[in-house]
């Protein structure tokens, strides 16, 4: 792998004196052990995406990750809103909302797709009838044990001492104190994702975007041929259009060098930003998954 993947140099806006979560990112980058941590969160995300292909077209977009993301959380608080778990359209609408995360229309839509695929489902409140939860299934909790477990991989090559990946085996309230802590988190903060906005307005805004990053970088990291464009769209449940207009995309911002075959590669300004981005996602993970 490249070196400067790892990020090894602290960019100035690392440096942010209360940003205490991109001194961690930073931290975790200077570990020698990270350009093998990214291999391991890329391979896992990769496998991620295409083992769960439903519940990821749907939650392709960022602010319909968010959406699912606040779901688990306002279910798992319980003891903030109650043994019913807080995961009423209200609460969701004025989380999403409060600061244009997600707008009322993605929010409803996403909702949608959760109960008809079966994701998610809603009972009345004890208290008043009129009241409606959303709880999450077995099928989306299975979800979100996945969804950890690249996480969980990649952070025990980087402190095996924690040992996370046997705490997310072992510990049935290792997920449910995650949520809690990682949601009261992004709730009360700057969510990760806002720290790179640059980089989640294409990775996390664009469908199928993701699938081709993850392609041309495991590729440049492997010494591999990339994927054609058929092959990613398969992979991913894509089309071929879709990934075509991705790496055009991608071409004019920077992110793609493309040769006269129509091969996109890895430009060093995508391996920072990625290698960056990773980082931020593991610190923010490290920091709320810990022994209850």
């Amino acid at each position: 792998m490249h070196d400067s993947v790892a990020g090894n140099t602290q960019s100035q806006s690392d440096v942010r004196g209360e940003d205490t979560l991109l001194a961690e990112a930073a931290a975790l980058r200077a570990l020698p052990a990270f350009a093998r941590a990214i291999r391991e969160y890329t391979v896992g995300l990769a496998k991620f995406r295409e083992d769960s292909r439903l519940v990821n077209k749907m939650i392709s977009y960022d602010s319909r990750h968010r959406v699912v993301g606040y779901l688990f959380y306002l279910h798992a608080d319980r003891e903030r809103y109650g043994t019913a778990g807080g995961a009423t359209y209200g609460r969701l609408h004025d989380l999403c909302t409060r600061r244009n995360e997600v707008s009322p229309r993605t929010l409803k839509t996403t909702l949608a797709l959760l109960r008809l695929t079966g994701f998610v489902s809603t009972v009345r409140g004890e208290a008043d009838r009129r009241q409606k939860f959303y709880r999450p299934m077995p099928r989306m909790l299975a979800f979100v044990e996945g969804w950890l477990g690249y996480a969980t991989a990649a952070l025990d090559t980087l402190q095996p001492q924690m040992r996370r990946g046997e705490m997310l085996r072992d510990d049935p309230a290792f997920i449910e104190r995650f949520l809690v802590c990682g949601g009261r988190d992004h709730v009360d903060n700057e969510p990760p994702a806002d720290r790179m906005p640059e980089f989640i307005g294409f990775f996390g805004a664009r469908e199928g975007a993701n699938a081709v990053i993850l392609a041309v970088i495991l590729s440049g990291t492997d010494g591999t041929p990339v994927p054609s464009r058929a092959r990613i769209a398969k992979r991913y449940g894509l089309s071929k259009t879709q990934i075509t207009n991705v790496i055009g995309e991608g071409e004019r911002i920077g992110y793609f060098a493309v040769d006269a075959a129509g091969v996109a590669a890895a430009t060093q300004k995508l391996r920072d930003d990625f290698g960056r981005w990773i980082s931020i996602e593991l610190a923010f993970y490290a920091r709320h998954m810990q022994r209850g």
